[in-house]
């Protein structure tokens, strides 16, 4: 199949809170509708929040004060994933949503889930929010642009 004949049915959208990730968000469920696209919305928890005690989430091991910083993390997480569900409630498109602790990096992390599921487009903000710092402007978008196995939109 050439590119130019590429279809659209898996579509990942990675958020992060940010208006950016929001913006991605919105773009990501109206290419869904367009074509009724499969829509999973992902938020990937730093891998510096486990301070290197496993490289397996098992957040039954992790030592009480520990386990409670990642908690509140994926519950945090699974608010801007829920967002995103919540944006695409008045449509038919159903979302999926996932958080998952990266044992690298954001970037690996959204790059490798994107091809662990086979998805055929990944739509992520410009810039995005590392607990209350804004990151560099790009990093993470440029990172996945760079690295992808499909094609990524980069929304402002």
């Amino acid at each position: 199949m050439s590119k130019e004949n590429r279809t659209i049915k898996k579509i990942l959208v990675a958020v992060d809170g940010s208006k950016a990730s929001l913006n991605a968000g919105n773009q990501a469920i109206d290419l869904a509708k367009k074509h009724q696209a499969e829509l999973t919305a992902l938020y990937v928890i730093p891998s510096d929040i486990r301070y290197d005690y496993l490289e397996d989430i098992d957040t039954a091991r992790l030592p009480g004060p520990l386990k409670g910083t990642v908690m509140r993390a994926m519950e945090g997480g699974q608010k801007y994933v829920d967002t995103v569900k919540q944006m695409a409630s008045e449509t038919n498109i159903s979302v999926r949503t996932d958080v998952v602790i990266s044992s690298t990096s954001v970037v690996k992390a959204i790059v490798e889930y994107a091809e662990g599921k086979k998805m055929d487009l990944i739509v992520i903000g410009s810039k995005g929010m590392s607990g209350i710092k804004r990151m560099l402007v790009g990093s993470i978008a440029s990172g996945v642009v760079t690295y992808a196995h499909c094609p990524v939109l980069v929304v402002k």
